[in-house]
């Protein structure tokens, strides 16, 4: 049961601390690519180690101690490895069973309820927004663009197969041509990067889990990150100076919260940002930093587990040394 305690203070550490770490990368301008890619596999590793620490205190008449047991080579350890009968391993166990049960049911009613409702609001919205404007196919069977009578300059791409980009011709007669291709171009980067699908995970797991600070601040970051990633695939087309003065026209007023939006969610942190772009990272120099970013992220739940057994036995043996 130590091991399954130490894997579930482990999850618990990297909870708290990993947002902090994450949110100091994002106000130091780190690449955005790499602080999701932070946020994904933190999410992952602590899901995967409190998952792996409650199946291990659920079973554990193979599990219970034997890692300190080994080490300590004490009597009083072996004793109780050797008794899997004790009422504490039961009670342990079941409450494991419990807790794991109750978790995996909550993230399905929840994801399951969220994704019937999201589908249904998104289903509902394009119809209705079908019925005021005209569509125009995307090329080469990609999302199409979604043309709304109004004079307020908006933009906003609807998720799904393959999605949905939403203009007004408001944008037409405010933006020049090559900032009209900008806000294009970071629409169709949401739906080509999945980004509506990572939200609304992210707003799954903090409806089910608010209590998880990790959890809980993820949907906010995660918005702010993927609208810098849409600018800068928009910078690569259209260059930064037509992003920026097209974020400075387009309003996200009235945008469907389901959807996202090109001037909705922190407009500021992307001016600045886009003001000290000189160019778009390398996709090189992008992969090695996700890479180990992510591999330390990813480990790190294990490797704060494996120190907190490491420290336990070392003071079980000190403490055995003294009698």
């Amino acid at each position: 049961m130590t091991v399954a305690i130490t894997l579930l203070l482990g999850a618990v550490i990297v909870a708290v601390a990993a947002p902090r770490l994450l949110l100091a990368m994002a106000d130091r301008a780190v690449d955005p690519v790499v602080v999701i890619v932070g946020w994904v596999l933190a999410v992952a590793g602590v899901l995967g180690t409190a998952i792996a620490g409650l199946i291990v205190m659920a079973v554990p008449g193979r599990f219970a101690d034997a890692g300190l047991a080994h080490l300590v080579r004490r009597p009083w350890w072996a004793a109780v490895h050797n008794a899997p009968d004790l009422l504490v391993y039961h009670l342990a166990g079941w409450a494991a069973y419990t807790l794991l049960a109750a978790a995996v049911a909550r993230l399905l009613w929840i994801g399951v309820r969220e994704g019937l409702r999201r589908r249904s609001r998104v289903r509902d919205q394009l119809a209705v927004l079908r019925m005021v404007g005209a569509t125009v196919p995307g090329p080469d069977r990609g999302p199409s663009t979604l043309w709304l009578r109004s004079d307020r300059p908006v933009a906003f791409s609807v998720g799904g197969r393959p999605g949905t980009v939403v203009l007004t011709d408001g944008l037409r007669r405010q933006l020049p041509p090559s900032e009209l291709e900008a806000v294009l171009a970071h629409e169709r980067a949401h739906l080509r990067g999945r980004h509506h699908l990572l939200v609304a995970t992210a707003d799954a797991l903090a409806r089910a889990f608010p209590f998880v600070r990790l959890f809980g601040q993820a949907p906010v970051a995660l918005r702010e990150q993927v609208e810098l990633v849409a600018d800068l695939s928009a910078v690569r087309t259209c260059g930064a100076d037509a992003v920026r003065r097209a974020l400075m026209i387009v309003t996200g007023a009235g945008t469907p919260k389901s959807a996202l939006a090109m001037a909705r969610d922190a407009v500021d942190v992307r001016l600045r940002y886009l003001a000290g772009v000189a160019e778009p990272p390398s996709r090189l120099g992008r992969i090695a930093t996700c890479g180990a970013l992510g591999g330390a992220l990813a480990a790190t739940p294990l490797l704060t587990a494996s120190g907190l057994l490491a420290a336990l036995s070392v003071l079980a043996t000190a403490a055995t040394a003294l009698h």
